[in-house]
């Protein structure tokens, strides 16, 4: 421990600590992906409600990717509107571009977060499950490639945010409305 960080203030300049500045958090929007070797980014999707985030991390190679994905899928969608907003898009496409840059399909760490049931209550009794199929929809897209996701916080009707570090691979998920 430096004299700084035991409180005296007589330190000379060489012990005084530095505070590291904080990691750049790199905002994956609905529909977006970003992978990452830059080991100060954290990758961060905002709110999942029904939609759900799919973070994978290589801790050989410090390589981390995080999709933001929206509908389960692009069939459904006029050619020009498909992309990795759909899970079966955005599956295929993040896990294809880490591999590209090194990432191993035994080392990956594969993580789902989101796909909660948000519009629940009167008037919304036919709603559809949006959520629950962007979960089935990530694990079968996974499953059809030989992997399977080794953690998930899935479900439930409260929204998340998921933040992931490109150094250690580690994952912060915050639920909405619940105490810090």
């Amino acid at each position: 421990m430096t004299a700084l960080q035991a409180g005296n203030a007589a330190a000379s300049p060489a012990q005084r600590s530095v505070p590291a500045a904080p990691n750049p958090r790199i905002a994956i929007g609905l529909g977006e992906w970003r992978v990452t070797s830059d080991v100060t980014e954290e990758l961060i999707c905002y709110g999942l409600g029904s939609c759900v985030g799919l973070c994978v991390y290589d801790p050989v190679v410090h390589l981390a990717g995080m999709a933001h994905m929206v509908l389960p899928d692009s069939a459904q969608a006029p050619k020009t509107r498909g992309g990795p907003k759909f899970v079966d898009v955005a599956v295929p496409t993040l896990l294809d571009r880490m591999m590209e840059l090194g990432a191993s399909r035994g080392r990956m760490r594969i993580t789902l977060v989101g796909g909660a049931h948000i519009l629940r209550g009167a008037g919304f009794a036919d709603t559809p499950p949006i959520g629950e199929r962007n979960v089935e929809a990530a694990i079968a897209a996974l499953t059809s490639r030989g992997l399977r996701a080794q953690s998930m916080e899935i479900g439930g009707s409260r929204g998340r945010t998921v933040v992931l570090s490109a150094r250690t691979g580690e994952l912060s998920v915050t639920t909405a409305g619940v105490g810090t």
